[in-house]
């Protein structure tokens, strides 16, 4: 799937699901796919599944999903879809709202929630911004004019839909607080930095805190500062696998590995399944 910035005007496209399949092709939406924009939609009729990062996701009307650059996808079943899609690159979002987004657990190509019920879109205010989103350009707008509503509206759109997905409401104190804003903080550097560090202690000294508030801080969600790191390795690893031909070594390699060896044996230890498995299922 392509997508190009409208010139001139907003670098935000706002069409129809409809639209874009007629644009692409039945068969673009065959494979799977990583996209280098940001693509979020909302269903007004019919019903899908749609993978990303190998999850499925069931999708009906008034349910939304986001796809983030990097992130690998599948389109299920097109023929009934209706609604509309913002297609946007990620420049897109102001740099104060991607920070706030960062703290929310979006950070580049990872994301808390990937797909929302109508009920909690409904419940966080995202159904109304999505429609002053999809409202149409004023008569008479001038171009800049025009960017700007777009961005502001957008803007408000993705902030209501992480926020309707994160606990921060819910911390009982302002401990609580500080371990999820050390946790966002983790997250967002092994994102950046997957390839080049897979230690807890490169971390703990680049982000300036012990490993053991790194310990406390993921201890919130369940997992280790180790898991965390192993588990966005295994995520680009099967990315890779799955969407590249790229040679297994050479995926070992690119993941920051000096050894093919030493990574077919990490992800077949923390997966279960050989890389050489994953991409022959692919």
């Amino acid at each position: 799937m392509r997508f190009s910035l409208p010139a001139p005007g907003p670098s935000i496209e706002l069409t129809g699901l409809r639209d874009i399949i007629r644009r692409g092709g039945r068969r673009e939406f065959l494979s799977t796919q990583r996209l280098d924009f940001e693509l979020l939609y909302l269903i007004e009729g019919g019903s899908t599944v749609h993978d990303v990062d190998f999850v499925s996701h069931q999708l009906g009307p008034g349910d939304a999903l986001w796809v983030r650059p990097g992130q690998v996808h599948r389109w299920g079943d097109i023929s009934t879809l209706t609604g509309r899609i913002a297609l946007f690159p990620s420049h897109a979002i102001p740099p104060d709202v991607q920070e706030a987004l960062v703290e929310l657990g979006y950070a580049g190509s990872t994301s808390r929630f990937t797909a929302w019920t109508a009920p909690m879109l409904e419940r966080a205010g995202v159904t109304a911004a999505w429609r002053a989103l999809h409202a149409g350009d004023a008569p008479g707008d001038h171009r800049a004019v025009r960017s700007l509503l777009r961005e502001v509206a957008l803007s408000a759109v993705l902030l209501r839909l992480a926020t309707s997905s994160s606990d921060h409401s819910q911390t009982p104190s302002g401990a609580t607080d500080d371990r999820e804003g050390i946790y966002a903080a983790f997250v967002a550097e092994v994102e950046a930095h997957h390839r080049d560090f897979h230690r807890v202690s490169d971390y703990a000294r680049r982000l300036g805190w012990s490993a053991k508030t790194l310990g406390r801080a993921t201890a919130l969600h369940g997992v280790t500062p180790k898991q965390v790191i192993d588990d966005r390795l295994v995520l680009e690893a099967r990315r890779l696998l799955v969407h590249t031909t790229q040679p297994i070594a050479q995926v070992g390699v690119h993941l920051g590995f000096d050894d093919p060896s030493n990574f077919s044996s990490f992800f077949q230890i923390r997966t279960g399944l050989s890389p050489g498995n994953v991409r022959a299922d692919a």
